[in-house]
């Protein structure tokens, strides 16, 4: 324990320390205007639709895992959980979970950064028994102690088994962020830290429950097949919740990190997240437009008529999956599709590659920077423009067929200030995008010297020495391949990795990330 103590110190030292290629006082985000109040205090969203069979509900809290207190952290996610899943005042755990069997109803809890929200879904005809269920969940949770050893044993599990050893994609995404927000109220795992969910009592859960989730951090919502101002009727539900206090508004994030952060992990597979903090999000005029080039980049399992896909998979056959992210992505369970209620005031441009064989990691390192930055210096060309703006026109319509998922958009709108739906702005906008704007933007808000790069890999000492070489890193293929691919990788394998020295790179083993 003392070992991985110490190792810890270590790295959030050299992370707090090391300002890598963005110069010694780190990179800053600057330059959004603070969000106007537009959720929370009473907020609420009504969208009905009564001939629709179901009824969504969602109530959102200004509450995430930036509420969490020094040393525990997990704590309003873990707080959420026993809230959602360990009984109400009226229903024990298992009475609760068998209350809403018969009325095939949801009721989860999701928390984030800076926000949690209770979803709930029933069939129209089962609303007045499901509503109090959901009300009372939030209004009066049982805080069963059993319960809460339950569910601390789970989010301890998913942080020490699953993060650290059974998902290479979700530990070269959080190490990431490790990266771009160490010292940040965004700096450290949502679900928590293995110490910090140990030392969560009961006295902890029940305290934070009357601190964050209150009536000045509340907004209600409703969708579907409902009469009335549900909407309304939440709000005077749970009027017996403590009055609280608005949030305080969140400084930006300092970027203070080396170039590289390597995990090194038992298993073969590599995963490469590479990212960097920007002052764009809903609501900036530049925002569509960087939607536009960041989906020509890589759009979310979407194949190859984008960039990185097209040129790391299709044609050199490096790995699965290459993609590119303009905010913070979260996918929904079951879906491709970006999940809803997961808004942040600070984003992030992030490039995921997965999986990726170890003798291929370091190529496809370069070939992704080599990528961005043609992506960046080149930009579109407008025959790439019209497709990907088709391209988003039909997706976008996707994302909010759901009444939940209306639901989920409109809260965020409220997050985000915005005066107008996000998604009918922005199918607007893209008829009237230039090629010029989507350029100029691309080329302000991105500058490939910033990016930091998270490597969870088997071998990390040995990609360590090759990245402080600064060898080349040939590829060589079990087929031929054209000319002109063939060129092109001559250049790759020497493309510079923005390394300025030795502790540019560091190394790092998975299960001291994520203890404390």
């Amino acid at each position: 324990m003392r070992r991985a103590a110490a190792a810890l110190v270590a790295l959030g030292a050299l992370l707090a320390a090391c300002a890598g290629p963005g110069g010694a006082a780190g990179t800053r985000t600057a330059g959004a205007p603070p969000l106007r109040a537009g959720v929370g205090a009473g907020s609420r969203v009504g969208l009905p639709a009564p001939a629709h069979p179901t009824v969504a509900v969602r109530i959102l809290f200004l509450a995430g895992s930036v509420d969490d207190p020094p040393g525990k952290e997990g704590l309003t996610a873990l707080t959420a959980a026993v809230m959602a899943e360990g009984g109400t005042a009226k229903l024990a755990a298992a009475e609760l979970a068998r209350a809403l069997y018969p009325m095939a109803a949801e009721l989860t809890a999701v928390t984030a950064k800076e926000t949690t929200v209770f979803a709930g879904r029933c069939p129209k005809e089962d609303l007045e028994r499901f509503l109090p269920i959901l009300e009372d969940v939030v209004r009066a949770p049982r805080f069963d102690p059993a319960e809460l050893e339950r569910l601390r044993r789970r989010a301890i599990d998913a942080v020490a088994k699953r993060l650290r050893s059974e998902s290479d994609e979700e530990l070269g995404k959080e190490a990431l962020g490790l990266m771009l927000y160490r010292g940040h109220p965004y700096g450290h795992f949502t679900g928590g830290t293995v110490q910090g969910l140990q030392a969560i009592t009961a006295d902890d859960v029940a305290a934070h429950w009357r601190r964050v989730f209150t009536q000045a951090r509340m907004s209600v919502g409703a969708a579907g097949g409902y009469q009335g101002d549900l909407p309304a009727r939440l709000a005077r539900d749970l009027a017996g919740l403590p009055a609280g206090a608005p949030r305080p508004a969140l400084a930006p994030p300092v970027t203070r990190a080396p170039r590289f952060l390597l995990v090194e992990k038992p298993s073969a597979p590599t995963a490469i997240s590479m990212g960097m903090t920007w002052d764009v999000r809903r609501g900036d005029p530049d925002f569509p437009a960087l939607v536009v080039a960041v989906s020509a980049l890589g759009e979310h399992r979407q194949g190859a008529a984008f960039r990185l896909f097209k040129e790391l998979r299709e044609v050199r056959g490096l790995n699965y999956g290459d993609y590119a992210y303009p905010e913070h992505f979260v996918q929904a369970p079951g879906s491709a599709l970006p999940a809803v209620n997961h808004p942040r005031t600070y984003q992030e441009f992030t490039v995921w590659l997965r999986p990726v064989e170890p003798q291929h990691r370091l190529f496809a390192v370069r070939a992704a920077l080599y990528e961005v930055d043609r992506w960046v210096k080149e930009g579109l060309g407008q025959e790439e423009l019209d497709r990907v703006k088709r391209f988003l026109a039909g997706y976008t319509l996707t994302f909010d067929q759901a009444d939940t998922r209306r639901l989920g958009y409109a809260l965020d709108d409220r997050f985000y200030g915005l005066d107008q739906p996000w998604l009918a702005t922005f199918r607007n906008r893209l008829a009237t995008l230039t090629l010029d704007e989507v350029n100029a933007a691309l080329r302000h808000h991105v500058d490939p010297a910033r990016l930091r790069i998270a490597v969870a890999t088997h071998g990390a000492a040995e990609l360590q020495a090759e990245l402080r070489s600064g060898a080349p890193s040939p590829i060589s293929y079990p087929v031929p391949k054209p000319p002109a691919v063939l060129a092109a990788d001559r250049v790759i394998e020497r493309f510079p990795l923005g390394i300025a020295g030795p502790d540019d790179v560091k190394v790092v083993k998975a299960d001291e990330l994520f203890e404390k």
